[in-house]
């Protein structure tokens, strides 16, 4: 029996009716019901609309057995990361929409670690709330201590409690921290819970968006059955200004050291892993390397803030968009016509999921993500032209196109998601100040590109999408408003 129709049963239990009773209540099939009870099928949405106002479900209670229902058709760890992509988006959207006031100061312990003056220079630790206490102790010891504090970290995705804290630390700081690592995101924990990559990847992305934090982060691919340790010195480690903390495989024991001759020893060897590994999350205003213009690629899913204008991108379009004052102009057109030809062809079926809030603010002032020296904001007689092929390509079904129900989901302008087959690429695009920040995140480990894979797919028939007949309604709406304006 599963924890869906167990919940069934207790419901039919409490509510003190008979099956034929809520059957008829409902307007359902009594054999539907009685199949729905002992767990031999799930009910459609229809059924269980009719199914929580017989039993006279509260909201809460209604949204509760709306999840096990969901759990019982995906399984639990695919409902989990659905969520933890959700919160993922979430946090983007809010960092990047928010200035956070620096307003917060660490402050000083006279015990243990935190103390500046511990005298100890070996200090060994066993249990895994003994380990996290050490390690919170020294961080909060660096940025509370140290003018320019400095952290480099060479753990694992699944101690994401040491990110969590950080970020926490950092979140509204005075101070600027430099911040170094080195991540993976192999698979591991159980069927019952979240791929542990995705909730680390959300505290990453979270870092990599304070003001307040000069994040540096590098990568390594790891397969299974590969060796955990990611350096041969110690299993796992951490550097702060002065101290070495060396962690074991599975975070029960960790031993602090204050030593010069070690923590060199760790220093290069943290240097020498930086050498052997790719940056993770790379800030740069080269739309080459961005948008990977000089590859060619087959794209399932594209997340974005507009609908994909780029079916309709045509030669001439380009050419006047792009600044032509640009030292870059001629390569950057090619690159972006070829790009363009390859994607209009080979990217047909693509699911495209976007915000009508964003396409408003698009209509508004005509500008897409790109920087602003680069190109030219498009005109109100392009912009109507543009709104006009989505609205007629999804009503005519050519497009795979959905919008989504910001009631639910929250999508600013910052992030993009590009879905590929052996690939998730990340856009962030967003204002810190004046500045026009680009960074651009590429994951290709398979468990977590097929948890976004699953995420994308699920979209259109889920509820954080609104109907076709909605977001054609939504975009009649913004052609009305413009073509009054023409």
């Amino acid at each position: 029996m599963t924890q869906f129709s167990k919940r069934i049963s207790e419901l039919f239990e409490e509510s003190g009716e008979t099956i034929q009773f809520l059957a008829e209540t409902g307007k359902i099939n009594r054999t539907t019901l009685q199949r729905i009870k002992t767990g031999e099928r799930l009910p459609t949405k229809k059924v269980f609309d009719s199914l929580t106002r017989a039993l006279r479900l509260s909201n809460t209670e209604a949204e509760e057995l709306q999840i096990l229902m969901e759990i019982t058709q995906v399984g639990e760890r695919t409902y989990y990361n659905r969520h933890k992509i959700i919160e993922l988006i979430g946090i983007i959207s809010e960092l990047t929409s928010y200035q956070i006031p620096f307003s917060k100061e660490i402050k000083i312990s006279n015990s243990g670690d935190m103390a500046i003056d511990a005298p100890e220079s070996i200090r060994v630790v066993t249990g895994a709330g003994a380990v996290l206490t050490m390690i919170e102790n020294c961080i909060d010891r660096e940025l509370f201590s140290k003018e320019q504090p400095h952290l480099k970290l060479a753990v694992p995705s699944r101690f994401e409690a040491v990110y969590q804290h950080i970020f926490q630390q950092m979140l509204g700081n005075q101070k600027q921290l430099i911040l170094q690592d080195v991540q993976s995101f192999l698979e591991t924990g159980t069927e019952t819970a979240a791929d542990p990559g995705l909730g680390i990847l959300k505290t990453l992305i979270g870092l990599s968006l304070l003001d307040n934090v000069s994040y540096h982060s590098h990568y390594y691919y790891q397969c299974a059955g590969d060796a955990p340790e990611i350096n041969a010195l110690f299993p796992y480690f951490i550097l702060t200004s002065e101290d070495v903390i060396t962690i074991s495989r599975d975070f029960s024991q960790a031993i602090r050291y204050r030593d010069p001759e070690f923590y060199r020893l760790y220093q290069k060897g943290f240097v020498t892993i930086l050498q052997q590994t790719e940056q993770f999350i790379e800030e740069s205003r080269d739309l080459f390397a961005i948008y990977s213009l000089d590859s060619t690629y087959r794209i399932r899913a594209v997340v974005e803030p507009l609908p994909c204008f780029a079916y309709y991108a045509t030669h001439e379009m380009v050419a006047a968009k792009v600044r032509k004052s640009l030292p870059f102009y001629e390569p950057l057109v090619t690159a972006t016509n070829r790009f363009y030809d390859y994607f209009k062809q080979e990217n047909r079926s693509m699911i495209n999921v976007f915000s009508l809030t964003n396409l408003a603010t698009f209509m508004e002032d005509g500008n897409m993500y790109f920087p602003e020296d680069v190109c030219h904001p498009f005109t109100p007689a392009e912009r109507l032209l543009l709104i006009k092929q989505v609205r007629d390509d999804i009503a005519a079904g050519v497009r795979k196109t959905y919008a989504f129900d910001e009631t639910k989901i929250a999508l600013n302008a910052a992030v993009e998601f590009v879905n590929e087959a052996t690939l998730v690429h990340l856009i962030l695009h967003y204002k810190k100040g004046d500045q026009q920040v680009f960074k651009t995140i590429k994951l290709t480990e398979a468990n977590i590109v097929a948890a976004f894979d699953d995420f994308f797919r699920s979209l259109p028939d889920s509820p954080y999408v609104l109907p076709q007949e909605a977001t054609i309604a939504g975009l009649d709406e913004l052609i009305s408003r413009y073509e009054a304006r023409a």
